[in-house]
């Protein structure tokens, strides 16, 4: 039976310590285990026989990073995530709408809660009609007035040009106790009426906020290492989501390891 190593505690080891201990584990050159620790979000190896994994794990434990053996069948993914459109605060619970019926949830149901900034880009083909340049008509001209003849001015032609933009967004998964339900929250596509007087004319900040208050409101959930940034106040750009996949593995690590 094949088993996966994960870090046991909800924050996330030092990053030296983590790519010292990935580098003994796994038998990785530093820069290999570097990279490696870059994205592993906490899952230190997948696959392994037990033997392997037994031995990462004492590598592991060598460095002071306390891990998880967890068998490959206990690791299913993350149930698809539903999109919330609306949290509001009422009566103890919180009430998340979204395109399904509403559900409220107490405190002790939410187990992660995991934010990050994802930028998505997008490309499109933009057609245009294009006549001759400035230069062109000038030298055309030139032409007709030494010669009189009516060249004219040249044809206009279809132009196929691809237009990139990127755009980032905040995103909230909430991942309630037994894994068997996530909820999504999507900064650009929320309704922030339920902050009251809190709520801002920006949408990062208003999101901001709302993590700050589903924070409070579930002291027991673990928070990964996005969501702790924004309740620091720290920069999100320093930490590494380069796509939702980066979320997603954060994400099961900390249900994994929460379970146990």
């Amino acid at each position: 039976m094949s088993r996966l190593v994960i870090t046991a505690e909800e924050r996330l080891p030092a990053f030296p310590l983590l790519v010292r201990a990935m580098s003994a584990g796994r038998k990785l050159d530093a820069d290999t285990a570097a990279k490696e620790a870059r994205h592993c979000w906490g899952i230190l190896g997948e696959n392994l026989d037990a033997a392997a994994a037994a031995a990462l794990a004492a590598d592991c434990a060598a460095f002071g990073v306390r891990v998880l053996e967890v068998p490959a069948e206990n690791a299913t993914p993350l149930p698809a995530p539903l999109r919330v459109k609306k949290v509001v605060f009422e009566d103890g619970a919180a009430v998340f709408t979204g395109e399904a019926a509403a559900l409220s949830c107490a405190p002790q149901a939410l187990a992660v809660l995991a934010a990050a900034p994802i930028k998505t880009e997008s490309s499109r083909l933009v057609q245009t009609t294009e006549g001759p340049s400035s230069k062109e008509k000038a030298v055309r001209l030139g032409i007709m007035a030494v010669t009189g003849l009516p060249i004219g001015m040249g044809k206009t032609r279809e132009i196929k040009k691809e237009v990139k933009s990127s755009e980032m967004e905040f995103y909230l998964d909430l991942v309630l106790d037994g894994g068997a339900t996530r909820l999504r929250l999507v900064s650009g596509d929320l309704d922030f009426s339920g902050l009251k007087e809190k709520k801002t004319y920006s949408s990062q900040v208003n999101f901001r906020l709302l993590c700050a208050e589903l924070a409070a409101f579930a002291p027991t959930a673990w928070k990964n290492a996005g969501l702790l940034a924004i309740l620091a106040g720290t920069p999100l750009t320093l930490l590494p989501y380069d796509s939702l996949a980066d979320l997603e593995k954060e994400t099961l690590r900390l249900t994994l390891a929460r379970g146990k």
